[in-house]
C-alpha cells in the first residue's frame, strides 16, 4: 500500500514528490481511538515508518559509504578474538566498492589510526591487510579514546572529489570491543550524549560486544544515541557473519538522517514511548529515527495528554516526516495530516471502538520500555526492583490481542520475571535480553550470530 492509498482516517502523504517511489518509506498513523475525555484525559497514537523491503531496494544504486572501524586490542583480545576480528574487517573492507572509504582505528590505552580515510581501492584494501596483521593484544581499554578518534576521521573528511561535494554518503563508525572500558569517558549518559552529537552531525554509531565481559548498557545506549546498532556476539567465531551483514544494511539504507516531528495544538502535551532520541519543543517533538535499512518496520508510539476542555472541541495533531534520500541526494518531506482528536464525554470515550493494531503495538511498546528498564535496574543490583518492571511489562502483553508477536514478547517476559529476585541475571541472558529489545525498535528478527 503506497502512501496515497492510506485511508485518510490513518494517514495522507501530501508530497507528490514521493509517491510512486519504491524506495521511498510509508508512512501510515493511526489514532488508538480519536477521542479524549473533556476533562483532563490521555489518546495514544501510533506512527508506523515502513522501510522498502531488499528486494525492492535498489542497492545497485546504493550511495557511498564511509566507514570507520575502531578495534579494540587490549589484552582481553587475545586467545583468537582479535584475529577474528581481523578477519571480519577485512573481509568486510573487501566488499566495498571504489566510491565508499574506509578507515581504521584500533586501541588499547593508547589510540593509533592505522589506516586514515581513504577510497577503498585495491591499493588500499591491500595495504589495510598488512596493516591488520601487525595489529597486537595490548594493554587497557580507551574505548572512548578509539570511538572519539573514529568519529574524527568522518568528521573531519574533505570531500571525496571535487563532483562529490554534496552527494550524500552514509557514514558509520563501527566499534568492537570484548571488555570494559577502563580509560578515558566511562558514563554511559556521557558517551551517549556524543553519540547524539555526532549523529545529528550525520555519523553513526554501531557498537559490537563480543563475549560476556564487555558493557551491555554503555554499547547500547551509544548506539541507540547514535542512530546504528548495538550487536551481541556470543562467539568470536561470529564476526565474520557480523561485518557482512553491517556492509548488507549499509548498502540497502534507503532513508538516512529521518526524523519525524509531532506538531501539537495548545493545551497538549505528548510523551514518546518508543525507545528513539526525542527532542522536545513548543508544541512540538522531534523524534531522530536515523538511517533506515531495507525491511526495517519502525513503532513509535506516543502518549497524548490535555487539559480540561469542552466536549466537542477538536485538538489538530500534525506529523511531519523527513529524511535524505541518499540514491537522489534529495532532503524529502511528508506532512501526514490525521483526523484531529476530539473532546468527549467520558461515557462516549469508554463506549468507543478500539483499533486493535493500536493497541497492540502499544502494548509492545510499553511492555518493551519496562523491560528495557529492568535490565538497567538487574545492572544496578536493584534485582526485586527489576523482577517487577519484568511483571509490568508482562501485564502490558497479557491485556493485548494475542497476536504471535506478543505471544513472543509474552514469554520473553514472563521468563525474565520469573528469575529470582535476590540475584542478578547471567551475563548471556542480559546481554542477549539487550539485544532483542535493540531488534524490536526497529520490527527486527534476531540472528544466529
Amino acid at each position: 500500500m503506497t502512501n496515497d492509498s492510506i485511508p485518510r482516517q490513518d494517514a495522507a502523504n501530501h508530497d507528490p514528490e514521493t509517491t510512486g517511489r519504491s524506495n521511498s518509506p510509508r508512512i501510515e498513523a493511526r489514532w488508538e481511538k480519536p477521542l479524549i475525555t473533556a476533562s483532563v484525559g490521555e489518546a495514544t497514537l501510533l506512527v508506523q515508518i515502513i522501510a522498502a523491503t531488499e528486494d525492492e531496494t535498489e542497492t545497485s544504486r546504493a550511495a557511498p559509504l564511509d566507514v570507520a572501524f575502531v578495534l579494540d586490542r587490549s589484552g582481553s583480545m587475545q586467545g583468537g578474538k582479535l584475529d577474528l576480528a581481523k578477519e571480519g574487517i577485512d573481509l568486510a573492507v573487501a566488499r566495498l566498492r571504489d566510491a565508499d572509504r574506509a578507515a581504521l582505528v584500533v586501541y588499547d590505552d593508547e589510540v593509533d589510526t592505522v589506516q586514515p580515510l581513504a577510497p577503498a581501492t585495491p591499493r588500499l584494501k591491500a595495504s589495510l591487510r598488512l596493516a591488520l596483521h601487525g595489529v597486537d593484544p595490548g594493554g587497557s581499554t580507551y574505548l572512548s579514546g578509539g570511538w572519539i578518534a573514529g568519529c574524527h576521521q568522518l568528521a573531519e573528511a574533505t570531500p571525496a572529489a571535487p563532483a562529490d561535494s554534496t552527494a550524500t554518503r552514509i557514514r558509520r563508525v563501527i566499534l568492537l570491543t570484548d571488555g570494559l572500558a577502563n580509560v578515558g569517558i566511562l558514563d554511559p549518559g556521557v558517551l551517549g550524549r556524543h553519540a547524539g552529537e555526532l549523529r545529528r552531525r550525520g555519523i553513526a554509531t554501531t557498537t559490537v560486544g563480543v563475549g560476556q565481559d564487555f558493557d551491555e548498557g554503555l554499547l547500547s545506549a551509544m548506539a541507540e544515541a547514535g542512530g546504528g546498532n548495538f550487536q551481541y556476539v556470543a562467539g568470536p567465531d561470529r564476526l565474520r557473519t557480523f561485518f557482512a551483514q553491517e556492509l548488507q544494511e549499509l548498502f540497502s539504507v534507503s532513508a538516512t538522517g529521518l526524523a519525524v516531528t509531532l506538531v501539537l495544538p495548545p493545551g497538549v502535551d505528548a510523551e514518546l514511548v518508543s525507545a528513539f532520541p526525542v527532542e522536545t519543543g513548543e508544541g512540538a517533538l522531534d523524534v531522530a529515527i536515523g538511517d533506515l535499512a531495507a525491511d526495517d518496520e519502525i513503532d513509535l508510539v506516543f502518549t497524548l495528554r490535555a487539559s480540561h476542555g469542552n466536549a466537542g472541541d477538536l485538538l489538530p495533531v500534525g506529523v511531519t516526516v523527513c529524511w535524505t534520500d541518499p540514491r537522489a541526494d534529495t532532503r524529502r518531506e511528508i506532512h501526514v495530516m490525521l483526523d484531529p482528536l476530539r473532546r468527549a464525554a467520558a461515557s462516549e470515550v469508554t463506549a468507543a471502538t478500539l483499533d486493535d493494531l493500536v493497541v497492540e503495538r502499544s502494548a509492545r511498546q510499553r511492555a518493551a520500555a519496562e523491560r528495557r528498564a529492568g535490565l538497567e535496574l538487574d545492572r544496578a543490583g536493584r534485582f526485586a526492583e527489576s523482577r517487577a518492571r519484568m511483571r509490568r511489562s508482562q501485564d502490558f502483553l497479557a491485556a493485548a490481542p494475542m497476536t504471535a508477536d506478543v505471544q513472543d514478547d509474552l514469554a520473553e517476559s514472563v521468563a525474565l520475571a520469573s528469575a529470582p529476585p535476590t540475584s542478578a541475571y547471567g551475563s548471556h541472558t542480559r546481554k542477549s535480553a539487550q539485544l532483542r529489545e535493540t531488534l524490536r525498535r526497529r520490527g527486527r528478527q534476531e540472528s544466529e550470530l
